[in-house]
């Protein structure tokens, strides 16, 4: 799950949701410095990613595209899962997406003091450019994949990859990839109530 669905299934705390965005951001000996309040939201966004990592259907997502994309298929099938959700927000919210998307720009604003400075930047991109809302179109996504290849690039040079490449094989396979999404979502929000 990408940051839509993590902010989506988060206790409705500020700190909650704080916790569920530095969760990819912070390190372990840094999460216990944090409040209290704060690493339960860290802790409940682990255990999301330990929860979906094995999961049969998000297993059979991730075979729908692994033959192009073997190892970066999990990281291609989380970011257009969250594509899914913003598509058909109101499946799951009774808040506009829109709403939504403006009051978790004010949770990311209220992360930046506990992250790295050079992680500051990416929060203030991610707000100026929409992203949440963005990821109701296709366009945003490959956007987003072509986002995450930069860091990957820059993180491990040896595994580059334009992962915005992926965009034919996750549009041909989208009734598929729909179909297991919604039929796991539901067990994720039962699931992260319990986390």
């Amino acid at each position: 799950m990408n940051f839509l669905a993590h902010l989506h299934l988060s206790h409705d705390t500020p700190d909650h949701r704080v916790g569920n965005v530095l969760a990819d951001f912070v390190r372990n000996p840094v999460v216990k410095l944090l409040p209290e309040t704060i690493q339960a939201g860290v802790r409940q966004h682990r255990a999301v990613d330990a929860f979906t990592d094995r999961h049969g259907l998000v297993q059979r997502s991730i075979v729908r595209i692994s033959k192009n994309w073997g190892w970066f298929s999990g990281i291609i099938i989380d970011v257009y899962y969250d594509h899914i959700l913003a598509r058909e927000w109101d499946r799951y919210s009774d808040e506009p997406l829109r709403d939504f998307a403006d009051r978790m720009y004010g949770v990311m604003h209220d992360c930046v003091p506990h992250v790295e400075v050079a992680a500051r930047p990416f929060f203030e991109r991610f707000v100026a450019d929409d992203r949440l809302f963005r990821y109701r179109t296709a366009e945003g996504i490959a956007d987003t994949l072509a986002r995450l290849s930069r860091r990957i690039a820059e993180r491990m040079p040896t595994r580059a990859v334009s992962l915005q490449d992926a965009m034919p094989d996750l549009l041909a396979n989208h009734a598929g990839l729909c179909e297991d999404f919604h039929a796991f979502y539901p067990e994720l929000i039962a699931f992260a109530k319990t986390a």
